[in-house]
This record gives structure tokens, sequence and C-alpha cells, in this order.
């Protein structure tokens, strides 16, 4: 099918097209509208080590700088604290704090040292900001927590660092455009499946209508649809008949009889000439007679 075949069925099924395109374009501007534009900040969090461990000992010197004390501990004091945060019991908090959006607290990717991602996602823009910032110092009170639970004394504790603070929402639209380019693209998939298939009904309905069964009559018509067979009153075929049966004999109209049409003879002559005579004598080279 060509493109000219395509716009030929389009144009005959407008009825069909149309309805559904415009149904389509509501549908499409209706998911538009009920899915809410998402906004999205972020913030990162850096564990540093305590200040005993940075100042040193009188048998070991510390560095002064807590920069450069990451080791392998303050690795695995992150994964624990993200994985706190992660828990039921945080959630409710700080659900009870006001962070009703969908938050994450998640270790950052590639990274080499004791760096927390914090990520706050929600359809208010300005809501979504407030809950970083209450996410943020939570993430804080609850590593200090930590420590005070296991009666670290404070010159002891990790300590915590804010190296990217909460930034201004950005507009998030991915998750959006896809849903509403999925409506639009699966409704007129929709619209031409079920314009080609009423065009391919119709066309097969026709088909069934304008066949005719053999032996049947010329003038009979024969519905598919509902089974049935149909003749038209007085047609030519009747008239001859009744004519013959009225005369007894077979009246020469000049027409070729039914079964002249469907066999390729004329009707009872033939049906009485011997099969092995030749219907043409002049073609045979003898004089016509019966064959012993």
């Amino acid at each position: 099918m060509d493109l000219a075949e395509v716009i030929r069925v389009i144009r005959a099924r407008w009825y069909v097209m149309a309805p559904l395109l415009v149904l389509t374009i509501a549908l499409t501007i209706g998911v538009d509208r009920a899915i809410p534009t998402k906004y999205q900040s972020t913030s990162s969090l850096s564990l540093l080590a305590s200040q005993s461990a940075t100042a040193g000992t009188s048998t070991i010197p510390g560095t002064r700088n807590p920069f450069l004390n990451y080791n392998s501990s303050l690795n695995d004091t992150a994964d624990f604290l993200v994985r706190r945060m992660g828990s039921a019991d945080a959630g409710n908090d700080l659900r009870a704090r006001g962070v009703t959006e969908s938050f994450s607290v998640v270790l950052a990717a590639a990274a080499q040292g004791p760096f927390i991602t914090l990520t706050v996602t929600g359809p208010d823009r300005e809501h979504v900001l407030t809950s970083m910032n209450t996410l943020t110092q939570y993430t804080v009170d609850q590593l200090q927590a930590v420590q005070v639970q296991a009666s670290v004394r404070p010159e002891d504790m990790i300590r915590s660092m804010v190296i990217v603070p909460p930034g201004p929402p950005a507009k998030q639209t991915k998750t959006k455009t896809q849903d509403v380019l999925l409506t639009a693209f699966g409704g007129l998939v929709i619209a031409f499946l079920a314009t080609f298939m009423v065009e391919s009904i119709l066309v097969s309905r026709r088909r069934r209508r304008r066949r005719v069964p053999f032996g049947a009559e010329p003038d009979e018509f024969y519905d598919y649809d509902t089974g049935t067979q149909t003749v038209e009153p007085a047609s030519t075929h009747s008239i001859e008949r009744d004519a013959e049966s009225a005369h007894g004999e077979r009246p020469n109209t000049g027409t070729p009889s039914v079964a002249s049409r469907w066999y390729g003879m004329d009707g009872a002559v033939d049906l009485e000439r011997d099969p092995f005579e030749p219907a043409r004598s002049e073609l045979s080279g003898r004089a016509p007679g019966s064959r012993d």
C-alpha cells in the first residue's frame, strides 16, 4: 500500500479518523495538565575526620588538616549513615518535619571518598527547597545522634560538612514529556488501525455481495450476509421456460440458453446430437449421417 492509497482510505473513512484524532488531542492535553511539573534540588555532604585524629597525639602527629585524613573508616561511616537515612523511621521523622516530597540519600556516584548526595523531588518549587534544607540538617543530626548513642567523646566524633549547598530546584520534564508523547502516539496508532479496519470490513462485504455461486442463474442474487437467494421477477430465462412449456418446443430467441453458457452447448439440441458427430459436417470431409 502506497501513500496515495493511504490518503484515499483516510479521505473515504474520515468519519472514523476525525473523531479518533479529536479524542487523541483531548487525551494528550488532559495528560499534560493532569501530570504536574516536578522540581528537583540536590546537595552533597562530606564526612571529615574527628578533631583528635586531625590534631594527632604525642606519638602519632596529625596533619592539622581534616581534608587530608580521608581513610577507609570514613567510607564505612558514610555507608552506615546512608542506610540509616533509608530506614522507615527516618522517613516518618522527615514527614513529621514537613518533608512530603520524595527524597533520596545515597553515596555519591563514582566517589572515592565519604561523599553523600541528597535529593528532593516534588511539584512545589518553593517547598522543595525548604524540604531540601530540612533533609540536609536531619542527615547531619543523625550522624551526631549515632555517635552519641555509641558514647563517643565529642573530640573523637566524625564530623560532616556541606560541600554543595542546596541549589535552586530545577524543572524535571523528562517523565512528563514521555507520558504525553506516549499518549499522542498511542492515539494515532489506534486511529489509523480503526480506519483501515473499517475499510477492510466494508471492502470484504462488497466482495461477498458481488459473488454468485456456481450454477446459479445470472439474474439470481445471493446475499452471503443473510444466507438468502433472490430472483428478479419476469426475467428473460423465466419467459423462455414458460414459452417452451406452453408450446412444447424451445423458442428461438437468438440468445444462448443457460446450459450453453455454462457448458458450451446449445441446450437440448446439443444433448440429442451424437457426441462423436462433428458439429460442422463440412469439416469432417463426409456427408452428415448417423454413425454406425
